[in-house]
């Protein structure tokens, strides 16, 4: 055999291997297995939020364990911790309620998550955004351009009909 028989056998071979291994690849790319979530995407300050776990993909007769959920605030300060849960996920339909926090200061929160499911260890990540209740009072600034506008046009109109007025009567006289 020569040595171009035996390179073209091997780039055969190996596109033969990228062939089979894409359509595996493509089969990987699927959802997390399972998804921490609130109620909503943004909340006002003080507002009570949420927190509830769901199963995303689960596999026949295995089950998803939430063990740990910490929610941290925009500085990545810890608000919420709860640590040694057994939230056990069977289906990918019903929810399960975990607790809820106030939210207390401006910005966006982070809420992550800790599981066992199969013979892996599972986490993720959800992100939710507080902001105020009010828009802080401004005082308002003083139109000073349009002030001495009217009182330039009011000015300048009672001038001249003061002008008419005073040009008529020597007219008369």
């Amino acid at each position: 055999m020569s040595a171009h028989c035996i390179r073209k056998s091997i780039v055969v071979a190996l596109l033969c291997a990228m062939v089979l291994a894409i359509p595996l690849v493509m089969a990987d790319e699927t959802t997390e297995s399972f998804a921490v979530y609130t109620d909503k995407d943004e909340y006002l300050l003080g507002e009570v939020v949420r927190i509830y776990v769901k199963a995303n993909a689960i596999d026949p007769n295995q089950t998803i364990t939430v063990t740990d959920i910490i929610v941290y605030d925009p500085a990545n300060n810890t608000v919420a911790e709860w640590h040694n849960l057994t939230i056990v996920l069977t289906d990918t339909t019903t929810p399960v309620y975990v607790d809820s926090i106030t939210a207390e200061v401006e910005g966006t929160y982070t809420v992550y998550a800790e599981a066992t499911g199969c013979p892996w260890r599972l986490w993720f990540f959800w992100w939710f955004f507080c902001r105020r209740y009010w828009k802080p009072r401004v005082v308002p600034e003083v139109p000073l351009g349009t002030v001495i506008a009217l009182v330039t046009l009011f000015g300048a109109t009672g001038l001249y009909i003061h002008r008419n007025k005073r040009s008529k009567k020597t007219k008369i006289n």
